[in-house]
């Protein structure tokens, strides 16, 4: 017992360091990238935190297996090039007792990593699903600055917006201004509050002007037309901004009942995540023997790219799915299984005759 335990504190200490170091690249990725979306004018600013921590969520989850991988391969590296591994094997520890210790630390990171994926991230996709249909209804998702004005052309027509502040929810726009050119005729629109919302009839933007007056100038005929009016209606273009539905909000609960290709291809995606934890286990113990000449960090490139094959082909077979090319009973069990029978004759191979 206290081999596994050395074991386990080793695989931790490894493991640990490399997902801190694989998120700190994840969570600066996005938050450069969501920052872009930030002075672009698609996200405003008191949600990227928000974005930045659903992000850094999604990211953790998909980084364990290889984080599992690099930190096995370097802690058993480690005994490797110290020769405690020789001496462990000299005392008559062979594969068994070295799995028992690593089945220790990868069991409770399973079972941690299914709650994860099965019950977490759906809530996460489903709540950033929400905060982008929240974001399209805001006037910053229409380009609709706060307290400056904004200069736009629509087609031949030139405009000049103005809102002076928003709501508490920041949805109503108090105190807005719209000045319009077009040809030789000009506009000018101001109202009291302005509400952004979504027909739902046909899905477009509609800017609802309310208790307001259109002033009307026409150059070459001198005409000046006044309008007061308690409502006035808008279509507003929107920004690059996707809120299409997708599988991976969905419930976990809710794909077991629905009987579609994609639901199924997701539901085989979730559980492939979680068994990717003990199969990368079982396949980075034999892929990290080394001999002390080569290093530590001998066969590390070897094991990435036996992990990149690993995901390639998931992602494979989860297409396939979708497509109908596999039946859902086979599933992306086969891709499993492949790389279970790799770890396994490498097993045999290189500690066959200390098992």
């Amino acid at each position: 017992m206290i081999i596994q335990r050395y074991i386990v504190r080793e695989i931790l200490q490894s493991f640990i360091g490399t997902l801190l170091i694989l998120l700190l690249i994840i969570v600066g990725n996005t938050f450069v990238r969501l920052l872009g979306s930030v002075s672009s004018g698609n996200l405003p600013v008191d949600l990227l935190g928000k974005m930045v921590l659903m992000g850094s969520i999604n990211g953790a989850i998909q980084l364990v297996s290889i984080a599992l991988l690099i930190g096995m391969m370097l802690a058993f590296g480690r005994l490797y090039r110290d020769h405690e591994m020789s001496a462990l094997h000299a005392s008559g520890v062979g594969p068994k007792q070295l799995y028992s210790g690593v089945i220790l630390f990868v069991a409770p990171l399973t079972v941690l990593l299914a709650v994860m994926v099965l019950f977490v991230a759906p809530n996460i996709e489903a709540t950033t699903q929400n905060i982008k249909t929240e974001v399209k209804q805001r006037p910053e998702a229409s380009g609709i600055p706060v307290g400056e004005f904004m200069h736009t052309k629509v087609g031949d027509t030139r405009l000049t917006i103005f809102v002076e502040k928003l709501d508490n929810k920041n949805v109503v726009m108090e105190h807005f201004f719209m000045h319009s050119a077009k040809n030789e005729k000009d506009s000018v629109l101001t109202a009291k509050k302005a509400l952004l919302f979504i027909n739902q009839q046909n899905g477009e933007r509609v800017l609802q002007i309310n208790d307001g007056s259109r002033y009307d100038y026409n150059q070459k005929t001198n005409e000046f037309t006044i309008f007061r009016f308690g409502e006035h209606g808008l279509r507003v273009p929107s920004a690059n901004i996707s809120t299409s539905s997708k599988l991976s909000a969905t419930s976990t609960t809710d794909l077991f009942a629905q009987d579609s290709k994609e639901s199924k291809a997701e539901l085989h995606w979730r559980l492939a995540i979680i068994l990717s934890a003990p199969v990368i286990a079982l396949l980075a113990f034999p892929l990290s023997h080394t001999t002390p000449r080569q290093g530590r960090f001998g066969k590390l490139a070897l094991g990435i790219l036996l992990y990149a094959i690993y995901i390639n082909l998931l992602m494979t077979g989860r297409s396939m799915l979708e497509d109908g090319k596999i039946p859902s009973i086979v599933g992306l069990w086969w891709v499993h299984l492949l790389f279970i029978a790799l770890a396994l004759w490498l097993v045999r191979k290189q500690y066959g005759k200390a098992g």
